[in-house]
């Protein structure tokens, strides 16, 4: 895990995850075909804005708790918003924004009906306190590398219903250029109280995770994906449940399965007392896909001698042996039984942002 020892000054699990938000390598190459995408230069600023603030939340974390329980979702996208949302709040409190909106609709009359089509969503535009507008578009993802003989969308999700190729052009080719449109502009002028001429946005773009390459070694990121990709993005392996051992050297070391939400956090353990060995975590992995056939991320961590804690080393995503055929089938299924509240949350945090 990058800056493992950065992110084990804090103690709170959950002011990790929001730490690693703000500070992990995004996935996406700047310099490449999207120069709207942020540059880690931009996160650390922003990071040491707020680094006196985050060193008191560790000690007393209720208040990111308290925010986080107006977001209770278990999926991942929600979790990261939320934590984004968090640190615009504390930018705003210390007079570094000078407000800012989540998840602003932005609708048009139908042919000059009285009919409404939603155009899009923008997940947050914010001003700063140069008065400049800016629209931030955000997305967290996890892609496995699946070789193939065409070299076509070889980046899946876990569960075989994403794709890194088409998350790029949704997020930067049509989410990030609602904000041009005449109907996005009245709206930042009516919410920022400035004129239409006033409301040019800047955009910029974030996509944080991790890359998964083959445990087994077969099969490599080919240029095209090397030029899309950030050359420092984070990495792990993945394998199935019959073969996603071949990623353990042996008994160094200790295993945790993460759920969802902690996969935003980068493991850090006092004690092994809750930590398997690569026997029981394998036990564990049988009887996981004993009862279902989602994929599963794990990590192993190793004991540092000078700082006396288990740090995380390396993450390995585990799916079932036919995936992501029928798992991409089970995951549809899921995502529309889930899609309906996806962003209620935030919608309802809207309005606390602007007061």
């Amino acid at each position: 895990m990058n800056n493992i020892l950065t992110y084990s000054q804090y103690k709170d699990p959950q002011v990790r995850a929001l730490v690693w938000s703000l500070l992990s390598p995004g996935l996406v190459n700047n310099s490449g075909d999207y120069p709207a995408c942020v540059s880690a230069q931009w996160c650390h600023e922003v990071y040491d804005t707020i680094h006196p603030f985050l060193k008191q939340l560790d000690n007393d974390p209720d208040e990111l708790r308290q925010w986080l329980e107006q977001f209770k979702s278990w999926r991942l996208g929600v979790r990261f918003e939320a934590y984004w949302a968090f640190i615009l709040e504390q930018l705003k409190k210390q007079n570094e924004l000078l407000g800012y909106s989540v998840h602003t609709q932005i609708q048009d009359q139908i042919n000059n009906g009285p009919f409404k089509q939603t155009l899009g969503e923008m997940d947050f535009v914010y001003q700063d306190k140069n008065k400049q507008l800016k629209h931030l578009e955000i997305a967290a993802k996890f892609y496995l590398l699946k070789p193939d003989e065409f070299g076509f969308e070889r980046l899946i999700g876990p569960n075989g219903g994403d794709w890194y190729e088409r998350k790029l052009e949704h997020l930067f080719k049509k989410q990030l250029v609602l904000s041009n449109h005449a109907k996005a502009r009245e709206k930042i002028a009516e919410d920022f109280n400035v004129s239409i001429e006033q409301a040019d946005c800047q955009q910029q773009g974030i996509i944080k995770g991790m890359i998964f390459l083959p445990v087994t070694g077969e099969g490599s990121l080919n240029d095209n994906e090397k030029k899309r990709l950030n050359p420092d993005c984070l990495t792990g392996t993945w394998g199935t449940i019959d073969n996603w051992y071949l990623s353990d050297p042996g008994e160094i070391g200790r295993w945790v399965m993460l759920d969802k939400l902690s996969w935003l956090e980068p493991q850090v353990y006092l004690s092994q007392e809750t930590l398997y060995s690569a026997k029981e975590i394998a036990y564990k992995l049988k009887t996981h896909f004993h009862n279902t056939l989602r994929s599963v991320l794990i990590a192993r961590l190793e004991y540092n001698e000078e700082h006396k804690m288990w740090l995380e080393q390396q993450r390995v995503m585990v799916v079932d042996k036919y995936w992501p055929g029928f798992t991409r089938t089970i995951e549809t299924m899921l995502q529309q039984s889930e899609k309906r509240a996806k962003h209620q949350p935030l919608k309802e945090q809207k309005e606390k942002s602007s007061t």
